[in-house]
């Protein structure tokens, strides 16, 4: 999972210009496809890899409130 985010992070500026807005799917460290809705992306997500391992996020700038888990303090 850390690779795909890594991935993710190297590939988001190049991706926020064209397809901001859009899920990707990422597998071992690569960008898989990309799908306009996050049900999409994790559907073909499962189907491609039924084992799981798989990342999807959404080419955007902005960070995600996870509630009160993104505002703990270490």
């Amino acid at each position: 999972m850390d690779r795909n985010y890594e991935a993710f992070v190297d590939l988001l500026p190049q991706m926020l210009r064209s397809h901001q807005g859009k899920w990707v799917l990422l597998q071992n460290g690569g960008l898989t496809a990309l799908f306009d809705t996050a049900r999409d992306a994790h559907l073909a997500g499962s189907k491609l890899y039924p084992d799981g391992y798989f990342s999807v996020q959404q080419v955007t700038n902005r960070p995600v409130d996870l509630g009160w888990f993104s505002h703990a303090v270490p």
